[in-house]
């Protein structure tokens, strides 16, 4: 029994992964220079006689995604004709499911574009993204994302490839109808300007608290470091904190108050929809929710996350990965190599980016993006890259505290804060 088989079994993932242990597809076909299956290093090959088949798993980020991939695909068959490129793209509503899936049956992306990876690192599937990618390429990548790719063993297992920052957005109409100069900065602060936007009436909704299965570790997350808190507790993850605590019952008040959307269980994305139809006084989001607001015809600004006690505030910064998967095959590994030194050039990664309508990484693009920036809300989120606080992904217990805080959070609403964090604390304690 080999050494991916031992780990899977004690991985946080192991239902999903353990009926793969022997299926793993990578039988290795080395042909063309390349070294033979199994080798750790790809060696030097001529691009033009590489021959293999490599497999892409990706989710929807617009209508473009399909064919934004399918652009470096064509010009990296222009350098490496005889690779094959399988691309499957799929949406995000049970993309976990569908990496589940093709992981079962043995089926191993070799490039994965994901938001998460510390469970697949953990369960040994995959190549440190170092080892797969030229050192030119990764340092092409703003550091302070970069960092966020890297597991709690110190392993650079994950290249960032969009980022977002996410900033509280308000409604300036709305403010200024209920009389509100400034956007608030503490949590007394934002339930006074709640209050205030809720009594304009007409459907007026103080703060879009979204706590469902989408985006509720994000949302908790900054309660959480609003008060001053942290999920990290040296290498475990802890979800029942004093901090965490007096977070869940703020939230909870709040959603008591009247002062949020009826359903805590809502997606980011139902209650960005209540901001792009003016109804929405504030709400913590990204550049996208911005652009389709001002799209509508809403005018909005930025400002920091309030903290409890009217701070410097938080931001948050989410990034999604590229991982590359082991599948013992050294040609596979220098053709996917050769592929996301491509993609993450500028000359292919400027078009790929803007299809995402997220946030570039590259340092390159960055810059660029800031100089081409019309309005203070597209630089102020591409500034914020350099301050914003992350989810630690990189620890392998993130998955079930992210598992547990999508499916449960919501409950603050009706449940006692403290009794149910000790519930999502035990939920990932079985976890392992």
């Amino acid at each position: 029994m080999n050494k991916r088989v031992l780990k899977l079994s004690a991985a946080a993932i192991v239902g999903v992964f353990a009926l793969s242990a022997c299926g793993n597809n990578g039988s290795g076909d080395p042909t063309n220079g390349a070294t033979s299956a199994g080798g750790d290093t790809p060696a030097a090959v001529d691009p033009t006689n590489l021959e293999t088949k490599i497999s892409i798993l990706a989710p929807s980020y617009s209508d473009s995604s399909q064919a934004d991939w399918q652009k470096i695909i064509d010009k990296f068959n222009e350098t490496y004709p005889k690779v094959e490129v399988d691309l499957q793209i799929e949406g995000w509503e049970g993309f976990t499911e569908k990496i589940s899936a093709r992981i079962q049956a043995g089926d191993y992306p070799d490039i994965l574009n994901d938001n998460a990876f510390a469970g697949s690192a953990d369960a040994d599937l995959l190549y440190p993204i170092d080892e797969v990618m030229s050192a030119e390429t990764i340092a092409t990548i703003e550091p302070s994302l970069l960092a966020n790719g890297v597991g709690a063993d110190g392993t650079q297992w994950a290249a960032p490839d969009i980022a977002s920052a996410r900033m509280l957005i308000y409604n300036t109409d709305l403010f200024e109808k209920a009389g509100i100069a400034a956007p608030p900065k503490s949590w007394a602060e934002m339930e006074d300007a709640a209050k205030k936007l809720v009594a304009l009436g007409d459907g007026v909704v103080g703060y879009g608290m979204p706590l469902g299965n989408e985006e509720a570790q994000v949302e908790s997350s900054l309660w959480l470091w609003g008060a001053g808190g942290t999920w990290v507790d040296g290498e475990k993850l802890v979800a029942n904190t004093p901090e965490a605590v007096e977070a869940f019952t703020q939230m909870k008040k709040f959603h008591a108050d009247g002062l949020t959307q009826p359903r805590l269980e809502d997606n980011r994305q139902d209650v960005a929809n209540v901001m792009q139809a003016g109804k929405l006084g504030m709400i913590v989001g990204h550049s996208q929710i911005v652009a389709d607001s001002e799209a509508k015809g809403v005018k909005v600004a930025l400002a920091p996350v309030p903290d409890k006690d009217g701070g410097d505030g938080v931001a948050t910064g989410v990034t999604d990965f590229i991982i590359a998967f082991n599948n013992d095959d050294a040609d596979r590994k220098a053709a996917t190599g050769a592929f996301l030194d491509l993609m993450y050039s500028d000359e292919m990664y400027e078009g790929w980016y803007k299809g995402t309508k997220l946030l570039p990484v590259t340092t390159s693009q960055i810059e660029k993006a800031k100089a081409d920036a019309t309005t203070d809300n597209e630089k102020g989120f591409l500034e914020a890259l350099s301050i914003v606080k992350f989810l630690p992904v990189g620890n392998s217990s993130w998955d079930a505290l992210q598992t547990a805080l999508q499916g449960s959070a919501y409950k603050v609403g009706t449940e006692d804060p403290a009794a149910l964090l000790e519930q999502i604390e035990a939920q990932v304690a079985a976890q392992g």
